[in-house]
């Protein structure tokens, strides 16, 4: 099993921001653990395969984002640690042709400064 690097180079200038925000993927409930103006890292149940683009939304201070996604990695993070004891995944997406709206989403969520 490939270990999944947290701190992997990110494709945007602009600093993450680190989240705990309930989030879907398709149709699987999953956590927003942290966003970029390029993609985000969730952790979530099931397997996703590498390359297939996904429906992400989820709400953040009464803002709606949706927005497809790429998988670019999908990592075991651990064993029985899921809801009802599944298999605890970790993701990291990259947005697909950002819809105007969730692009300015995003960008209000980022910001400007580090955590």
């Amino acid at each position: 099993m490939a270990n999944l690097k947290l701190d992997a180079v990110r494709r945007s200038n602009r600093f993450r921001k680190i989240m705990n925000v309930p989030l879907r993927i398709g149709l699987k409930q999953a956590t927003l653990v942290d966003i970029s103006t390029t993609g985000i890292l969730a952790t979530h149940t099931g397997h996703l395969a590498t390359g297939t683009v996904v429906e992400i939304t989820f709400t953040h201070e009464d803002q709606k984002f949706a927005a497809p996604a790429k998988v670019a990695s999908c990592t075991v993070v651990g064993l029985g640690a899921g809801e009802g004891g599944a298999t605890l995944y970790a993701s990291r997406m990259y947005f697909e042709n950002l819809p105007e709206d969730a692009r300015k989403t995003v960008e209000a969520m980022v910001g400007d400064t580090p955590n």
